[in-house]
This record gives C-alpha cells, structure tokens and sequence, in this order.
C-alpha cells in the first residue's frame, strides 16, 4: 500500500504531549529493536539467559497492564497526519521495522531510502531475507504515487533479485514514477549495494481505491496538499 493514503487531519489539541508519548514509544521500539538483535547473537549461558527470559516476560506483562486489545491501525501524530504505528517497514512503534526514512524529490516524481539491516533480516547466510527486501520495495516504491496526488493499494508487485543484498552493509532502495493511467501508477524501482550494483529490480501497479477517490477532488495534486478532514482529531479517521 502507498503511504500519504489519507489526508492531513486537521489541528492537534495537545501536539507538545502528544510528541512526548511519541518519544518515550519510540524509544521503547529502538530498546527492542537492540533486544531482537541480541536475543540473535546472544552467547551468555543459557542459565543466564532463563534468568533474563523471565526479566523480559516480566517487562511485557507490565506493559500490557495497559494496552490495545488489537493492532493500532491509523492514528494521529503530533503533526497532525494520520500515521501507522505499527507498520512493519515504517512504523515508529514495531520494533521489527528498520524503520524505513524516504527521502522524496517531489520534483523528480522520485523515493530513496538507505537502510543496513542485521541478524533478524537474514535470509540466505549474512544476506537480506528475500521476503524482507519484497516489503521494502512495496513501502518504497507505494510512496511513490502520492508525489503525484494518486495514493493507492498494491494490485500486484513483481521482484528481479539480479544478487544477494548483504546484511550490515548500507542499501539503497529507490522508486520512481513509470507510467500513469487514470487511478493507476506503474512505479519500477531497484536496491543497490554500497558499490551501486543492482540486487533487486521491482516494479509495482497501484490503484486509488474508490473510497481514496471520494477524498480527493481530482487525482493530480501533492500528497500534502489534500483536503483537510472537518472532523476533531481523535484516534481513527472518518470511514
């Protein structure tokens, strides 16, 4: 799915507090992260390691004392945009995402990311799993689209891998507009290692679904500049 889906929400109550909850979750993400990573590497004896099963067990029941029954869906951010929490390329509060940053070159019609993934990515010995690299390149190449006012849902996405990707080395993922057919967008896109070789070529079809359609006034204009929801901010967006 391409990101920029739903258009900004509109004025946020409280954005300074809003921005602290935001923090304190992300940090608590980046803590997990570095734990996914060692819990992999990890060589302490394994008496050791009950002791610390039962300290991690211990810190997740204290943080589902409170908590969602179920996945976060969209929510508000301090920005006032709907975003996705838990999106597993993305998402600043899943600790299994990178997390992805895009770099947009508006002009250009043109997304880029750079990324080094570990232990918890591998696929084929100290390379990228090849499904990891399928879910970047359809975060990368769906961002694609609303740079030109067209956000939309995967229809298919087709992968080349040309060489392995390999693990704690920089990647560049990069998307660009192909063609344009009404709702749809053909983006095509590729990875590079840090030698600028091509391990991965994609190309992606997304289509603006019927609902996106009602929201925007023509398909043309910028992700950014959409209309604005009349509603109060809250948790989940009008359906």
């Amino acid at each position: 799915m391409s990101d920029g889906f739903l258009p900004v929400a509109g004025e946020v109550r409280d954005p300074e507090t809003l921005r602290e909850k935001e923090r304190a979750y992300e940090d608590l993400a980046d803590a997990v992260r570095e734990l996914l990573d060692a819990t992999i590497r990890t060589k302490v004896d394994p008496a050791d390691v009950d002791d610390l099963t039962a300290q991690v067990r211990d810190i997740s029941a204290k943080l589902l004392v409170n908590a969602h029954e179920g996945p976060l869906g969209l929510r508000v951010s301090s920005d006032g945009r709907w975003r996705d929490p838990g999106n597993p390329a993305v998402g600043r509060r899943n600790a299994f995402a990178p997390p992805l940053k895009m770099h947009r070159d508006r002009a250009a019609k043109r997304v880029s990311c750079t990324f080094n993934l570990g232990a918890a990515y591998e696929g084929p010995p100290k390379h990228v799993h090849g499904g990891m690299l399928a879910m970047i390149m359809d975060q990368v190449l769906g961002s694609v689209p609303p740079l030109i006012g067209k956000p939309g849902m995967t229809a298919y996405l087709t992968l080349t891998y040309r060489r392995p990707s390999p693990l704690q080395h920089n990647l560049t993922a990069e998307g660009w507009v192909d063609r344009t057919d009404g709702w749809k967008t053909t983006v095509k896109g590729h990875v590079l290692d840090a030698d600028g070789q091509v391990t991965v070529e994609a190309e992606g079809l997304f289509i603006v679904p019927k609902m996106a359609r009602e929201l925007l006034s023509a398909p043309m204009s910028d992700a950014g500049e959409f209309e604005l929801f009349s509603q109060p901010v809250g948790d989940s967006p009008r359906r």
